[in-house]
């Protein structure tokens, strides 16, 4: 999920509405983060390309930010403070998992050993196995020397992506030879629209697996900018009728079920949110009170209220990286027409 910070932008988002304790929930595109600042930067300098690559060059894979780098070494010792045993050696991969891992074993107080993809000539005996690279489309021997791994060892995998699992899985194979314990892995980014993550839990189904960033594919269909597009209108004319600049939708088998916008200072209703208004307006209209199977569609991020009301029961208590509620940034530039006329308005409430 996309946030909005310090500036006047604001994404879109799309939830799958779910009543409580569990229901179903449609396929969707998401992008869940833990961690707050990697999540501006995905959103702003993120690009995703063909093939389901998500291309970060500015900060991570080609340009690294030492600053970022640190605290997420630092977010990623605390994931693993209290791991029993003791974590220690962090391992990576080169080499974009380097800096990462690099900022985590300096927060943890370990080494830091990175696999190889090629034997130099100084090093001896290795644990090797070979390994596909999607994104390179071609196998790689992952090698790491015999004289920095062995059974003695509490290893903590630290890489940049999980996709597809190879690399960790090939990690893990070499942890495997060396008799180490793994602690745990730990993704920056992790593409939950891939395999990655079942298909290491199948072979290593106890692997504590950690990530500061989730994110699902960003296909958004035809049907999704309609309804898109109906919440930001509406959130553009409820400035218009002296509300504010916030509009959203909800959806049911492809039908539109009801329209809600924000009227808290034209009602002095603090509950009368566009999220909150469709809500009801939706429970009204479908005479029930479970929207299993609604999507609903909003011009902005929900507020804690309003997230509330979508995230119910048991999911709000959950990290966003376990949600079984999927949600998606889409028409951020088109979602900041209602903003655009709501700073140029002279009469406006503030709240």
């Amino acid at each position: 999920m996309h946030n909005a910070y310090g500036e006047l932008v604001f994404p879109s988002i799309v939830c799958n509405l779910q009543s409580p304790p569990h229901g179903e929930v449609g396929r969707g595109s998401v992008i869940f983060i833990n961690m707050k600042e990697l999540e501006q930067r995905i959103a702003a300098e993120g690009q995703f390309l063909p093939g389901g690559i998500l291309k970060v060059d500015s900060f991570l894979n080609h340009q690294v930010d030492p600053q970022l780098m640190n605290r997420v070494g630092q977010e990623i010792a605390a994931l693993f403070r209290n791991a029993d045993p003791r974590i220690t050696k962090v391992l990576t991969v080169e080499s974009s998992g380097i800096a990462p891992a690099m900022s985590a074993a300096l927060a943890m107080g370990v080494p830091m050993v990175f696999a190889k993809k090629a034997k130099p000539n100084t090093v001896g005996a290795c644990y090797s196995t070979s390994v596909h690279s999607a994104t390179k489309g071609k196998n790689f021997d992952m090698l790491v020397s015999k004289e920095l791994l062995d059974a003695s060892d509490v290893i903590l995998l630290v890489d940049d992506f999980l996709a597809n699992g190879n690399a960790t899985l090939g990690v893990l194979e070499i942890c495997k030879q060396a008799g180490a314990q793994v602690a745990g892995a730990v993704y920056l980014v992790e593409k939950e629209f891939m395999e990655g993550r079942k298909r290491v839990h199948e072979q290593y189904p106890d692997l504590r697996m950690e990530s500061l960033a989730i994110v699902q594919s960003n296909e958004i269909t035809p049907e999704d900018e309609r309804f898109m597009q109906l919440a930001i209108d509406a959130s553009v004319e409820n400035v218009r009728n002296g509300g504010g600049p916030f509009g959203a939708v909800i959806v049911k088998n492809g039908e539109l079920v009801a329209t809600g916008v924000n009227r808290v200072t034209a009602n002095n209703d603090p509950t009368a949110h566009a999220e909150v208004s469709a809500i009801r307006n939706a429970c009204q209209k479908l005479g029930t009170f479970k929207l299993d199977g609604c999507v609903i569609y909003t011009s902005c991020e929900p507020c804690p209220m309003c997230l509330s009301a979508i995230f119910i029961y048991d999911e709000i208590d959950r990290t966003a990286d376990v949600r079984s509620i999927p949600s998606i940034c889409m028409m951020r530039h088109e979602a900041q027409a209602a903003f655009r006329e709501w700073r140029l308005k002279v009469d406006k409430v503030e709240y």
